[in-house]
């Protein structure tokens, strides 16, 4: 009774894998290896009570002529056909409703130049490697998110069958986007910083940089660009030491030693960029000093 059961489990299994439909066998005669490599595809498994066809002839037709007679052109072929595009949104035109305004569509991108629907299944970024090699440098830099490590892909932040702008997986602002991950610099915060509502780019390239943490360039010449030198680099400070609670004390820079500490990275102090809602400890700035 056992054995009885294991061989039904065991057929179950077969069938539901499509090994037991009708045409992988006879596909197989010729084109074994290809068959190999389908066996447990999505494409495979598809049976009926389903909209549309499945298997070998859900994508090529019907290939009893092409069986029979051994012509490829009796049968559809990707390489060959002008509108393969088409062949796929027969099935996923529902869940791919944007394609048709979408950048990749408008680049007359084809779905097989990306997919492999034959071969085991590859991950996005490689797929996306293969158009987009500017982008591939700029993750190889000392700063950049874990994509070559392997715990994000392009396809955490890029839906490339949407018609948003740079295919980026959000409805909203590019913002949202980094905030999913990114929680503890969304707010909103009493004290805010500007370009940081407005868009996270304007001071980091999400896909890499040599300056941490991803940003477009170092401190201070990041913050220079729109944010005056600090009135405190222009003092000079005492050449020799001063005494403080009872203590001398002196700076390793010297006369230098302000324009030192304040022109190396403003973070230092103004370490909460991306807002607060603790007022700073300056009254100048209103308590907008973004310190603590």
């Amino acid at each position: 009774m056992k054995r009885t059961q294991t061989l039904f489990v065991c057929l179950l299994a077969l069938a539901t894998l499509g090994l037991f439909a009708d045409e992988p066998p006879v596909c197989a005669s010729c084109h074994d290896d290809v068959v190999a490599t389908m066996t447990a595809s999505p494409h495979m498994k598809s049976r009926s009570g389903v909209v549309h066809a499945s298997g070998c002839e859900g994508c090529h037709g019907n290939g009893a002529q092409h069986a029979a007679e051994g012509d490829p052109s009796l049968i559809r072929n990707p390489e060959e056909a002008t509108d393969w595009n088409g062949v796929c949104l027969d099935c996923h035109k529902k869940k791919l409703g944007e394609w048709g305004v979408s950048r990749h569509h408008s680049e007359d991108v084809a779905c097989t130049e990306c997919h492999q629907v034959h071969e085991p299944k590859r991950s996005a970024t490689t797929a996306c490697n293969n158009c987009h090699q500017d982008v591939v440098a700029r993750t190889q830099m000392p700063s950049h998110h874990p994509i070559r490590e392997g715990y994000m892909s392009c396809a955490s932040c890029h839906d490339v069958h949407s018609a948003n702008e740079m295919a980026l997986k959000t409805k909203q602002r590019v913002n949202d986007l980094c905030t999913s991950c990114h929680q503890a610099v969304e707010g909103p915060f009493i004290f805010e910083h500007q370009p940081v509502q407005e868009d996270c780019r304007s001071c980091h390239d999400p896909h890499g940089t040599v300056s941490e943490p991803l940003l477009v360039a170092n401190q201070p010449a990041l913050c220079l660009q729109c944010h005056d030198i600090h009135f405190h680099a222009g003092y000079e400070a005492s050449e020799t030491p001063l005494e403080f609670g009872g203590q001398h004390r002196y700076s390793p820079f010297g006369g230098e030693s302000f324009n030192v500490g304040f022109t190396t990275k403003c973070t230092q102090c103004h370490s909460r960029i991306h807002g607060t809602d603790l007022p700073s400890n300056s009254f100048t700035g209103g308590g907008r000093g973004l310190t603590r």
